[in-house]
């Protein structure tokens, strides 16, 4: 019966990954540091700008289209998360990857396997300024505030940074 019900329970998480996959990236924060001061202006039209840009990555995440998810990141994180060691570690520790067996080797294994499962259908609820090129994107999961993304401004365009 214990075997049943452990293969039902892995099924229904392997099925349903995409939106029940834990979110290994994601950071909770019971407080968010102290925020770098901003017009109400700026940040409303910032925040805007954000969710479009959010809407765009949950698409490209739902296609799991790696190739359209590049140019979305900056160098530092393409070399953070691409970082052989790093990939190893992650795989090491993470309870959803050691389950599933699945050992992250690449940048795209890195998308597939934790970016995919854990970015699925997320939105941006609110942001926080930590200078004038770099926000903190935060969601709301389960009535608590969760770190979605960290940002970096390039000229006119929102990256993906890991800073």
């Amino acid at each position: 019966m214990r075997y049943v019900l452990t293969a039902l329970v892995a099924s229904f998480l392997l099925m349903t990954s995409c939106q029940s996959a834990p979110r290994p990236q994601a950071a909770k924060r019971n407080s968010p540091p102290a925020a770098f001061q901003v017009s109400a202006e700026k940040k409303h039209e910032s925040l805007l700008a954000i969710r479009v840009l959010v809407e765009k990555l949950n698409k490209i995440i739902a296609e799991k289209d790696f190739q359209g998810w590049l140019p979305y990141l900056d160098e530092d994180y393409k070399s953070t998360f691409g970082d052989p060691a790093r990939l190893k570690a992650y795989s090491e520790s993470s309870p959803f990857l050691k389950q599933y067996k699945i050992r992250l080797q690449t940048l795209q294994d890195y998308f597939l396997y934790v970016v995919v499962p854990s970015r699925a259908n997320t939105t941006a609820d609110d942001i926080t300024f930590v200078d004038e090129n770099r926000v903190e994107v935060w969601t709301v999961v389960d009535n608590e505030r969760v770190l979605l993304y960290l940002l970096k401004l390039y000229d006119k365009q929102w990256k993906i940074s890991s800073w």
